[in-house]
Order: structure tokens, then sequence, then C-alpha cells
């Protein structure tokens, strides 16, 4: 079946035009230089805390609240409180305690939340409004709802929703017919729900219905609402069918959701947790940094059974693995401060005084670097991408020529390959 699907899907999922028509374009010639707030999403304690909420010995338990001062204690500006860690959660049917105990449980986590002064950067609930099935799809926008309300009641500003797992009958209907009379619907009637409760809505790409950054962007579209916004999956984007981001730019559909981006999953791995690749976080942050969004960045560990690190192999909950994830992304944020031209030019100073660069190379690539600096002040930043791939040319050049040491030739390699790749993901 697999076949057909990519062969109707291929025919309707819409091109990457047709997603942008929106005119939000990133802010060329910007470059954020402050902090954003970390926040840790509870799902990266799930072995453990579902050990609580289900009183099993799989793994030392941790619960909301326990994992809310942690949170606090390890630094972070912020928890994203998934639903699922509020007891009477259930995946797949309504609540399973009364409203009242899960409201009065939410208004605690709020009252913790405010006592540690920690906030709360959002929550979601897992839904499938892609399904073939409609009593499946009615039962989870009335399930989607009440968790609307448990997050108005919670203080969380975002609900997280996803589109759905690609359904069996859509080589009949094609990605946009699926698209367009299942999905849409229900986020355009849980939005305006979510607006009369003060909460917004994400929707989360997860490599289902929303694989791609034009699929994400194009459902959101259609949806056509003021409090709706994509929840930036650093880990889920891939081509349409595939089980992995292997091979995949999830790099550039990372960056092109931005402007539309209200809140965030950084992930570990950017093809997906059963893969080995690292995510380069200095790139997402300076990918960051080049677009206008400036809200919550939630980090997220999955752990695949096995791997080093896996709860319920450990005596305790992950705490040193998150604080270790934590450490790094703090690094990767504190490292793209600096404007990315000074930094180049910086290098470059430092190099001719060390000898590596030796004067008749060092005119040439200052000049190209003020070039590209200008370039993308003025707000021609695909001007600037080819003075950045000139400079990257000038630069071998000089080291054939013996005007640059295989030192200087790897120091500014490395920076200025880092801009041009970040200025293609949000500009090209």
């Amino acid at each position: 079946m697999l076949a057909a699907v990519l062969a109707v899907t291929a025919l309707a999922v819409p091109s990457a035009g047709a997603a942008s028509a929106d005119d939000r374009r990133p802010e060329q010639g910007r470059y954020y230089t402050g902090d954003f707030k970390i926040s840790l999403n509870l799902y990266s304690f799930n072995v453990n805390m579902q050990a609580w909420l289900k009183n099993r010995k799989t793994a030392p338990p941790i619960d909301t609240l326990q994992a809310i001062r942690f949170a606090k204690e390890a630094g972070f500006d912020a928890v994203d409180v998934t639903a699922y860690y509020i007891p009477g959660f259930d995946f797949y049917e309504m609540p399973t305690k009364p409203r009242d105990e899960i409201m009065d449980y939410a208004r605690q986590i709020r009252s913790l939340c405010e006592e540690v002064d920690i906030e709360i950067s959002g929550t979601g609930a897992s839904n499938d409004f892609a399904s073939a099935d409609p009593a499946r799809r009615a039962l989870d926008l009335e399930r989607v709802k009440f968790w609307i309300d448990v997050a108005a009641e919670m203080g969380a500003p975002v609900m997280r929703v996803f589109s759905g797992v690609v359904p069996e009958d859509i080589d009949h209907l094609g990605w946009a017919g699926v698209a367009q009379q299942r999905v849409v619907p229900a986020l355009q009637e849980l939005a305006d729900y979510g607006a009369a409760r003060g909460v917004d809505l994400g929707l989360q790409n997860h490599g289902d219905m929303t694989a791609t950054a034009e699929q994400t962007i194009q459902i959101m579209q259609w949806v056509n609402r003021p409090n709706i916004g994509i929840i930036d999956d650093t880990g889920y984007f891939r081509p349409f069918g595939s089980t992995t981001g292997l091979g995949y730019n999830w790099y550039g559909d990372i960056a092109k959701v931005l402007p539309y981006t209200n809140n965030f999953q950084l992930k570990k791995k950017p093809a997906g947790a059963e893969t080995d690749e690292l995510m380069d976080l200095e790139r997402v942050f300076t990918d960051l940094r080049l677009s206008s969004y400036r809200g919550y960045i939630p980090l997220e560990l999955l752990w695949v059974r096995g791997e080093p690190g896996y709860p319920r192999d450990l005596d305790e909950p992950p705490f040193t693995q998150i604080e270790q994830f934590f450490t790094q992304v703090k690094n990767a944020m504190h490292a793209t401060r600096t404007r990315p031209f000074d930094a180049v030019h910086t290098a470059l100073h430092a190099l001719r005084r060390t000898g590596d660069l030796q004067e008749p190379a060092y005119a040439l690539l200052t000049s190209t670097t003020q070039q590209a600096e200008h370039q993308f002040g003025s707000g021609h930043a695909r001007q600037s991408i080819k003075s950045l791939e000139d400079f990257l040319s000038r630069l071998d050049s000089a080291a054939s020529h013996g005007q640059a040491t295989p030192n200087a030739q790897q120091e500014l390699g490395r920076r200025v390959t880092a801009l041009h790749d970040s200025f293609v993901d949000v500009f090209a």
C-alpha cells in the first residue's frame, strides 16, 4: 500500500510555494543576541512518570510535582506539563477521574510553579484527527476540549495537538483530502474553543500527516485561525511515509516553520530517537536567532530501550542525563550570542596576528566578509549567501597558495560554513 500512498501524496501535497503564501518572512538583517527561556518537557521523564501513574516497578518513579521541583533546581526557566502526567488522563477515552479532582490537581501544579517561581510553557494531549473512524475523531475532539479547560486552569498558554497518523484510506482521499475533510475542521473547532479560554493551539509536526514543513504549514493555513501556530518538533521532520528522517534536510524544515512557530520541542536527535546522528545545537540556535521567534525552547529527551541511560536501567530517574543535555543546550545558546559576522572578523584578525593568515589573503577575505555583512544588513540574504560561498572558495585558494595555514583554513571554514548553512536554512 505504501507505493500507492506515496504516489497519491506526490500529487496531493502542496508545493513549498503554495505552503508559504502567508506573508510571514524572516527578518533579514537582524540577529537576536539575547537569551531564550529553556523549558523542560516532562515527557523526558515519561518512563518514570508512567511507573508512578500505574504503580509499576519497571523504573524509579517520579510524580509531576517532583519533576517540576527538579526542573527548578536544575535551572530551567519553565516546564511543559504534558497532560499525560495529570492523574485521570487517558489516551483513548475521556478522563478516568472526576472533573473536580483533575482541576484541583491542575491548580496544585499552577500553585507549585508560582511558589518555586518557574513558568509553564505549555501542555499537550494526544489525538488522531486523521482517523477514518468518525467516532474516534469525535471522541478525540471532546477529549482535547476537556484538556484545554485543564490547560486554562493550570495556566498553560499553549495546548499541543497532532494531526494524526496516516490513515488506511489515504490512497482513496489523498493527503489533501484527509487533511481538509478531517484534520482541518477539528483544529478549527479546537482553536475557537481555546480562544474563548485564553489558550492557543499548537500543531506539532510528528512524522505522520505532518511529516514535512510544507504539510504542517499548509494545514495551519487551511485552519486559518489567529491563535494557532506550529510546535516546531526538531526530531520529527522526514519524507512523508518514512519511518525516520535519515538523509532528509531536517534543518531546512526546522527553519522553514519558524515564522509560524508558537512553541518548541528541541530533541537530541534530528532524524528520530532510534537513529544515531546528534542535533547540531549551535546551528539550531543560529537559525533561531536569525528568525523572529522569541518564545520558549522546551527540550525533550526520548529514550530507546537498551541505549545508555535508558530509564529502566537506572537506579533513579534520568536526572543526570537531562542535566547534561540541558548544559549542551545552554552552551549552544551562549556560543551563538555573538553576531556571526563579528565572530568571523575576530577570527580573521586573530589569525593574521598569529601568522596563520598572510596579508593578501587577509585583505581579500575581510573585504568579502564585509560585503556579505552589508548584503545581509541591507536585507539581501540571498546575495549574502553567494558572498559567503565566494569567501570559502577564496579561502581554499589562499590555502593552496600558502597564504593560509591548515589551522586558518579549518577555523575560518568552520565558522563561515556554519553561517552559510544557517542562512540557507532560514532564507533560501
